[in-house]
Protein backbone atom coordinates (compact mmCIF):
# COMPACT_ATOMS: atom_id res chain seq x y z
CA UNK A 1 0.00 0.00 0.00
CA UNK A 2 1.30 3.46 -0.83
CA UNK A 3 2.43 5.54 2.12
CA UNK A 4 3.06 9.26 2.45
CA UNK A 5 6.50 9.92 3.95
CA UNK A 6 8.55 13.00 4.91
CA UNK A 7 12.32 13.33 4.76
CA UNK A 8 13.56 14.31 8.22
CA UNK A 9 17.26 14.44 9.06
CA UNK A 10 18.13 12.01 6.27
CA UNK A 11 15.42 9.48 7.19
CA UNK A 12 12.03 8.78 5.66
CA UNK A 13 9.30 8.94 8.29
CA UNK A 14 5.67 7.97 7.53
CA UNK A 15 3.02 10.64 8.04
CA UNK A 16 -0.70 10.46 8.71
CA UNK A 17 -1.55 12.35 5.51
CA UNK A 18 -3.57 10.66 2.79
CA UNK A 19 -1.95 10.07 -0.58
CA UNK A 20 -4.07 12.80 -2.20
CA UNK A 21 -2.97 15.37 0.40
CA UNK A 22 0.67 14.25 0.62
CA UNK A 23 3.15 17.13 0.59
CA UNK A 24 6.23 14.92 0.89
CA UNK A 25 7.09 11.72 -0.94
CA UNK A 26 4.94 8.71 -1.76
CA UNK A 27 6.53 5.35 -1.05
CA UNK A 28 5.25 2.41 -3.11
CA UNK A 29 5.51 -1.32 -2.61
CA UNK A 30 7.36 -3.23 -5.37
CA UNK A 31 4.15 -4.64 -6.90
CA UNK A 32 2.57 -1.18 -7.05
CA UNK A 33 5.71 0.21 -8.65
CA UNK A 34 5.71 -2.53 -11.31
CA UNK A 35 2.05 -1.80 -12.09
CA UNK A 36 2.86 1.91 -12.36
CA UNK A 37 5.75 1.22 -14.75
CA UNK A 38 3.58 -1.00 -16.94
CA UNK A 39 0.73 1.52 -17.10
CA UNK A 40 3.01 4.48 -17.78
CA UNK A 41 5.00 2.67 -20.47
CA UNK A 42 1.81 2.07 -22.49
CA UNK A 43 1.45 5.82 -23.07
CA UNK A 44 5.11 6.79 -23.21
CA UNK A 45 5.97 8.09 -26.70
CA UNK A 46 9.66 7.34 -26.22
CA UNK A 47 8.83 3.61 -26.11
CA UNK A 48 7.57 3.67 -29.72
CA UNK A 49 10.26 3.36 -32.38
CA UNK A 50 10.30 5.66 -35.39
CA UNK A 51 9.43 2.80 -37.76
CA UNK A 52 6.38 1.82 -35.70
CA UNK A 53 5.21 5.45 -35.47
CA UNK A 54 5.55 5.83 -39.23
CA UNK A 55 3.66 2.59 -39.84
CA UNK A 56 0.84 3.68 -37.52
CA UNK A 57 0.55 7.06 -39.25
CA UNK A 58 0.59 5.58 -42.75
CA UNK A 59 -1.96 2.90 -41.88
CA UNK A 60 -4.32 5.44 -40.28
CA UNK A 61 -3.96 7.90 -43.16
CA UNK A 62 -4.33 5.12 -45.77
CA UNK A 63 -7.48 3.82 -44.12
CA UNK A 64 -9.17 7.22 -44.52
CA UNK A 65 -8.06 7.58 -48.15
CA UNK A 66 -9.10 4.02 -49.06
CA UNK A 67 -12.54 4.50 -47.49
CA UNK A 68 -13.00 7.78 -49.35
CA UNK A 69 -11.94 6.32 -52.71
CA UNK A 70 -14.17 3.26 -52.24
CA UNK A 71 -17.22 5.36 -51.39
CA UNK A 72 -16.49 7.72 -54.32
CA UNK A 73 -16.29 4.74 -56.70
CA UNK A 74 -19.56 3.26 -55.42
CA UNK A 75 -21.25 6.68 -55.69
CA UNK A 76 -20.07 7.08 -59.28
CA UNK A 77 -21.35 3.65 -60.26
CA UNK A 78 -24.72 4.17 -58.52
CA UNK A 79 -25.17 7.62 -60.12
CA UNK A 80 -24.35 6.17 -63.54
CA UNK A 81 -27.56 4.11 -63.42
CA UNK A 82 -29.85 7.09 -62.64
CA UNK A 83 -32.57 7.74 -65.23
CA UNK A 84 -31.34 11.28 -66.01
CA UNK A 85 -28.24 9.79 -67.62
CA UNK A 86 -30.32 7.83 -70.20
CA UNK A 87 -30.38 10.71 -72.69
Amino acid sequence: MATCVQLEYGELKPTAQSIQDCTGFVMLEPTEYQQFLLASSLFDPSEISIEVAQALFVSGFSLVIICYMTSWAYGTIINWFKPEHDN
